[in-house]
């Protein structure tokens, strides 16, 4: 069982039982220099169910502040971002450089 399989099925588990996902969140990044990202990813999932609650699927994405030059190269398939209740958003990004919009 990959890695990314195994923390969406902890994710969509800690969700339905009402856990916050504070231990899966990301920090923010900042790139001084030349960085190249090569990312691929098969069958990747995202599912955000109850209140306050965001799905979000990032493959090959850099967050934050950037300075100098940045590669990415990214190689993706079956990508699916679900997100039900109201009020909530969905993200999908790939190969992209971003802010946090999606909250």
């Amino acid at each position: 069982m990959s890695k990314r399989f195994s923390m969406v099925w902890c994710a969509v588990f800690l969700v339905g039982a009402g856990i916050p996902l504070s231990c899966l969140a990301q920090k923010t990044t900042r790139i001084q220099g030349n960085t190249e990202i090569n990312a691929s990813s098969n069958n990747t999932t995202a599912v955000a169910v109850g209140s306050n609650v965001v799905a979000k699927n990032r493959v090959g994405v850099v967050q934050g502040d950037k300075k100098g030059n940045t590669r990415i190269n990214v190689s993706t398939s079956n990508v699916t971002t679900v997100v039900s209740g109201r009020n909530k958003k969905a993200c999908t990004n790939i190969g992209a450089i971003v802010s946090d919009e999606c909250k």
